[in-house]
């Protein structure tokens, strides 16, 4: 991710208080998205009149500036119309709404502007197979832009509440959305104490791994020795206090970790749960050193530490992808390895 553009973002995010500074921060996130809209087309011109004795190029660079043009003419016809009686609530909603669509924008225009000066630059080398395959990822992005210029356009007719919105927008723009969290901008836009919303299936994932390195650090004289759910939940709240999980979701992630074979989840006569860890804990606990050093681990590696067979480091590591704690990639040049993002972006 660009510092550049988490920078960008940050310096336009706004608190507003009353419904009119509202309005004003909404048309000051679409103002600056159509300005990169400007700087992109000037960028266009200029690539055009560099191509000039490249024939196909130019011409495709013409088609592009076309297609830039139309997005600019959907981006100055756009403003947020809220029919007359419409509640404050309701009001309050339709903006931020927009809002998320603005951030969304936003991200995609400053993407395709960086995008356009790469192509700009290859026309000095004639780069001619680089540069066409750049413009089918432009003219997907162009459409999808469009596609979400008629939509903003339609947030004040059907009024759904922000998570609903979002929940839509996430199964095309997860990047771009999780993007404008990181750069805090959804607060007081979405309640995402805890990301309900934005990569609900990475928060297991990353819980996952944490609540694995926590249960290692418990002191248990054997693997048949349980440990009360209720235990590492405390210590969770205790060492990872800006991890916001409740015990429901702790009991998630254990049932999760049960069914893969990583430990032992069970419950007493009381209703109570409790954990046992699994008879090769040594080796899991080597395995999530490793990962969070590297961020990966290869198959060779962990049987050269392990001295387990080829077949048992498979079946030991599946476990981890089964949990969708690591991600498995087999490669002829580098061989077998587990990633293990949770642990890696901490």
């Amino acid at each position: 991710m660009s510092n550049a553009k988490l920078t960008a973002l940050q310096d336009l995010i706004d608190r507003p208080k009353d419904l009119y500074k509202l309005k004003v921060y909404e048309q000051k996130l679409h103002s600056v998205s159509t300005t990169l809209l400007f700087d992109i087309r000037t960028i266009v011109m200029n690539a055009q009149s560099s191509s000039k004795y490249l024939e196909d190029i130019s011409r495709l660079m013409g088609q592009l500036r076309l297609r830039i043009d139309t997005l600019i003419d959907q981006s100055r016809r756009i403003e947020v119309q809220i029919r007359p009686g419409t509640s404050d609530k309701k009001r309050k909603t339709i903006f931020n709404n927009a809002i998320l669509y603005d951030f969304i924008i936003f991200s995609k225009c400053w993407d395709l502007k960086i995008i356009f000066g790469r192509i700009d630059s290859l026309i000095i080398f004639e780069e001619k197979d680089e540069i066409k395959s750049l413009a089918k990822q432009i003219l997907d992005d162009i459409q999808s832009m469009s596609e979400l210029f008629s939509n903003k356009e339609n947030i004040a007719v059907n009024i759904q509440s922000s998570e609903e919105v979002a929940e839509t927008l996430l199964l095309s723009f997860n990047k771009e959305l999780e993007f404008a969290e990181k750069a805090g901008a959804l607060k007081g836009i979405l309640k995402l104490d805890k990301p309900r919303l934005l990569g609900k299936g990475k928060y297991y994932d990353q819980l996952g791994n944490i609540i694995l390195k926590i249960i290692m650090t418990f002191d248990s004289s054997s693997s048949t020795e349980p440990i009360a759910i209720r235990a590492i939940f405390s210590r969770l709240n205790e060492e990872y206090p800006r991890v916001k999980a409740e015990i429901d979701d702790l009991q998630k992630v254990l049932a999760n970790l049960d069914e893969t074979g990583l430990l032992i989840l069970k419950q007493d006569r009381d209703g109570q749960f409790w954990i046992q860890l699994h008879p090769s804990e040594t080796e899991t606990n080597i395995i999530l050193g490793l990962a969070k050093r590297k961020g990966y681990i290869t198959l060779e590696e962990l049987i050269m530490i392990t001295n387990w067979s080829i077949e048992e480091a498979s079946v030991e590591m599946d476990k981890f992808v089964k949990s969708g704690l690591a991600i498995k990639d087999t490669s002829y040049s580098s061989g077998t390895k587990y990633y293990f993002p949770g642990l890696a972006e901490q």
